[in-house]
């Protein structure tokens, strides 16, 4: 008698771990690295202390790296004035979550597209890491496109949309603003009578 081999629930993993690993994977150590050095050495000026993207999440996740990141984009906007966004150092999680959703609103209007932009609860409780990083290397781009000079870029820079060619002139023969029979076609003196079209009556079926 043949029995059905058991599964190790050890070697067992849910869809969503399956879908975290795979997001996961699409930022290699390096390039986490190198958003924590944009992060903290390019515009907070600060020691980068990355070494991992456990570390770099942990360094996020109560929003005030994010919020004087974004007081720091501000000011390089507009030299001079006051912070744009207030925050504290606080254990207290709707305190957190509320600093993180305020950097979410500051993105949004830097730039950001709704697609690019992480929902609070992917960092606050690393339910989608990868998508954290894709804003960060998102707000990078807008930033460079902004301060080239300043703001390196993490990956590609923005494409710059190119003005369609202009259309050719019309001949002097065919310009002005009336209906040209030469441009469209000419009736040839036709008309509804001549054509035997009515419209709004009823029409004669020969049999």
């Amino acid at each position: 008698m043949s029995t059905i081999p058991q599964t190790s629930t050890g070697d067992v993993t849910s869809l969503d771990q399956d879908l975290q690993e795979l997001r996961r994977n699409k930022f290699s150590s390096d390039s986490i690295l190198e958003i924590g050095r944009w992060i903290f050495d390019t515009v907070l000026g600060e020691p980068s202390k990355v070494p991992s993207a456990s570390q770099l999440l942990d360094d996020l996740k109560d929003g005030t790296v994010l919020c004087r990141l974004a007081n720091r984009l501000h000011q390089e906007d507009s030299p001079g004035t006051s912070q744009l966004l207030r925050y504290k150092e606080s254990r207290m999680p709707f305190v957190q979550m509320e600093q993180i959703a305020q950097f979410l609103s500051f993105a949004r209007n830097y730039g950001v597209p709704e697609d690019e932009l992480f929902q609070t609860i992917d960092l606050y409780e690393e339910k989608d890491c990868a998508s954290v990083f894709q804003t960060l290397k998102s707000i990078s781009r807008y930033a460079n496109k902004k301060h080239p000079q300043t703001f390196p870029v993490l990956g590609p820079q923005i494409a710059t949309k190119r003005p369609r060619p202009p259309k050719a002139a019309k001949p002097k023969h065919l310009q002005g603003t009336g209906w040209s029979s030469m441009e469209y076609g000419s009736l040839k003196g036709a008309s509804q009578s001549s054509e035997r079209v009515v419209f709004g009556q009823r029409r004669d079926v020969a049999h």
